[in-house]
């Protein structure tokens, strides 16, 4: 005869680390503004290089930072 299943162990209560990922989201959306700055700054050697793409990359970075910051303080609003 077989034992009975044992219950698994109660799975600990989620952590809000939500909270937490506003400054590192903040923060990178800083560096990729300061990097757009920069690189408007040295436009012409990037037309030289062939590399002007670097702009456009920097725009989506900052462009997405700012939603996800705002996503993430709404969302912290929200939480109970």
């Amino acid at each position: 005869m077989s034992s009975p299943a044992t219950p698994p162990d109660p799975v600990p209560e989620a952590r809000r680390s939500d909270d937490d990922a506003v400054l590192p989201v903040a923060i990178g959306t800083v560096v990729w503004a300061i990097a757009l700055v920069v690189l408007i700054v040295l436009q012409s050697r990037l037309e030289e290089s062939g590399t002007t793409w670097w702009i456009g990359v920097a725009v989506v970075g900052l462009i997405t930072g700012l939603l996800a910051t705002a996503f993430l303080i709404r969302r912290r609003r929200r939480m109970p």
